[in-house]
């Protein structure tokens, strides 16, 4: 048992608090300070996720109201490492930090293997610093000063500052104080140290946005949910950004190009999180898939898609048809609104790319369709179309037909419209038609129908031809019947003669309209291409295919389309002149952004630049 063991100071490292505890019992060795805490001399002082925290509880609870879920969430980075694991891992994790085993505490929560590596120093802000000495009388090691991939204060949004610790050191038993000799202010320690002006602004900017996330995630434990979870919330986000269909198949190179614009390619690198190819961590976060991000890459991904950790913890994933079960829409059908179907197949209507969810009834195959999404509870009562009516229906439909119901009656109570009960009704007495039929007859007139069927391009001579016998056959003995069920003879007209002369009076007339209409709109920018202009007109067909015989059109469609490099400095204008309406920071990382220019497109940021240089001078000069 400790005789006494220091007071944690918020948001401390439970490392700092085992170094101030070495320091004020004046122990020379560690391996003594290991003992005294933890009762094991063989432990690391592990920085980010130690272990022996149940030995560490059971030491000092006659001198602390401590337990050892208090020390793991709030002076360990355990919240912020497990955010986004299952519950199961994470339990795995705790329990190993609980006990004086901590070997597979790292492998667990896929530290070494997020592509974010861990800080080989222990980080300092100045600014706290001072605080915590006029407060306290003393420094501390500050969790949120440790996180990978943060490199600034987030309170103080000032850069961060490597010590002369190591987070992994040789003596692997070794606490070590904050204190002025291995925490100096110098510029080659600062963490921003070689990084240029404008890529630490943009940094700062982006830190401050992830500011509220991390402090949350590294405070609060958040419902737990599976690797899965994450994925479908973020493609379900953009299916809404039209960056994915209901599918689940996300636009990746829409997805890639919208996030690119969104961060710096140097303040994606600053965070550990570079792009690479299709096939690297952006394309993988918002794909089926087993694997485990890091959280920083995670909360990259929310802020861009606007996400709040409540959308994505908390709330439910929104899917087009609703969670299972679904209704049975057979209104003969002994389970007729009752939540029967428990699977939903999803296609994507080709035109609109609407989702259209196909749904059968298990007990009497009814099959339904209706366009999606589901907007309230009503909705799930609808249906676009039957497929199907299945075998329930049509026995149903027999038997009420049989105590001579009317049509009408008949349509009320099967639940489809007049039409189709003839139709069915029809096809019925059809086949027992058939069957008291010379059989013979039969047989043959199936046979012309399948010949049909196998070759629905022929003509009748063609068929004939096919199969002379058959026809033969059926052309002495069956004539009429015959000529009511072969091919008709398709009559071909000529084409009418166009009228291109004025024709393309016409359309140069609607072409210069919809020109000056993009020039002049308030809306943001598209390019002036002949595709663009043929589509708003409706003749996007007709530029495509004759733009030749429209040669007034094409000359003055040749001298309004625009090269990249023009659409690009139209739009870095309009950037300019929205940012000014609303009064913004004139900052060129924020108009090359807001423009949707690639950071790696230098001749178009070189461009942006100077627009921007002029649109000040002009400012300056009113």
């Amino acid at each position: 048992m400790l005789i006494f063991f220091p007071t944690p100071y918020p948001d401390e490292l439970l490392y700092s608090v085992c170094a101030r505890y070495h320091v004020r019992s004046g122990n020379i060795s560690y391996k003594r300070t290991l003992d005294d805490i933890f009762e094991n001399r063989s432990l690391t002082a592990s920085v980010f996720l130690p272990s022996g925290i149940s030995s560490l509880v059971k030491s000092i609870n006659n001198i602390k109201t401590f337990n050892e879920q208090k020390v793991i969430y709030k002076h360990t980075m355990f919240l912020f490492f497990t955010a986004f694991l299952s519950e199961e891992k994470s339990q795995q994790i705790y329990q190993s930090m609980c006990s004086d085993d901590g070997k597979a505490i790292y492998v667990r929560a896929g530290i070494n293997a997020s592509g974010v590596p861990q800080n080989k120093y222990l980080r300092f802000c100045p600014e706290c610093m001072k605080e915590d000495k006029e407060k306290y009388g003393e420094h501390y090691w500050h969790r949120i000063h440790q996180l990978p991939g943060i490199h600034c204060c987030l309170k103080h949004l000032s850069p961060l500052y490597n010590s002369a610790v190591r987070t992994v050191q040789e003596n692997k038993h070794r606490f070590q104080i904050p204190t002025s000799t291995n925490c100096i202010e110098a510029k080659e320690s600062c963490v921003f140290d070689g990084v240029k002006k404008e890529t630490k602004s943009a940094y700062l900017h982006t830190a401050e946005q992830l500011a509220p996330y991390i402090q949350q995630i590294t405070n609060d434990p958040l419902q737990k949910h599976g690797l899965q979870w994450f994925d479908q919330k973020y493609r379900s986000k953009l299916v809404e950004m039209n960056m994915a269909y209901y599918t689940g198949r996300v636009k990746q190179k829409i997805w890639r190009e919208y996030f690119s614009s969104f961060y710096y390619k140097e303040v994606l690198q600053l965070f550990s999180s570079s792009l690479s190819n299709e096939g690297d961590w952006l394309s993988m976060i918002v794909q089926k898939n087993r694997k485990s991000f890091h959280p920083i890459r995670h909360l990259l991904v929310m802020s861009a898609l606007g996400l709040s950790l409540e959308d994505v913890f908390s709330r439910e994933i929104e899917e087009p048809f609703g969670k299972p079960n679904w209704y049975c829409l057979n209104t003969v059908c002994q389970y007729h609104h009752q939540p029967v179907i428990e699977e939903v197949t999803i296609t994507l209507c080709e035109k609109t790319k609407a989702p259209i969810g196909t749904f059968t009834c298990p007990r009497c195959r009814f099959s339904y369709t209706r366009r999606g999404p589901d907007n309230n509870e009503r909705d799930r009562y609808r249906k676009t179309r039957v497929k199907q009516y299945g075998h329930v229906w049509n026995e149903k439909l027999q038997e009420f037909a049989g105590m001579g119901l009317g049509l009408r009656e008949l349509s009320r109570i099967m639940g489809a419209d007049p039409n189709t009960i003839k139709r069915y009704l029809t096809a019925v007495e059809n086949d027992r038609v058939i069957l008291n039929e010379n059989r013979g007859k039969y047989i043959d007139r199936k046979a012309w129908l399948n010949l049909q069927e196998k070759h629905p391009d022929k003509s009748k001579t063609e068929l004939r031809e096919i199969n002379k016998p058959l026809y033969m056959k059926l052309y002495r003995n069956d004539k009429q019947w015959l000529e009511e069920n072969s091919p008709r003879t398709v009559k071909r007209f000529s084409a009418k003669k166009v009228g291109w002369e004025k024709r393309d009076e016409e359309l140069l007339l609607k072409a210069i309209k919809i020109v000056e209409e993009i020039l002049n709109s308030e809306e943001k920018p598209i390019r002036i291409t002949i595709s663009r202009i043929g589509s708003l007109m409706g003749e996007k067909a007709l530029l495509e295919k004759k733009l030749n015989k429209l040669p007034k059109l094409k000359a003055y469609l040749y001298e309004k389309i625009e090269t990249i490099e023009q659409f690009q400095k139209r739009r870095i204008k309009y950037v300019i002149h929205q940012m000014n309406i609303r009064r913004e920071e004139l900052d060129l990382w924020k108009v090359i952004r807001k423009s949707g220019i690639k950071n790696s497109d230098k001749k178009a940021c070189e461009m942006a630049e100077q627009i921007l240089k002029n649109e000040i001078q002009g400012i300056n000069l009113n």
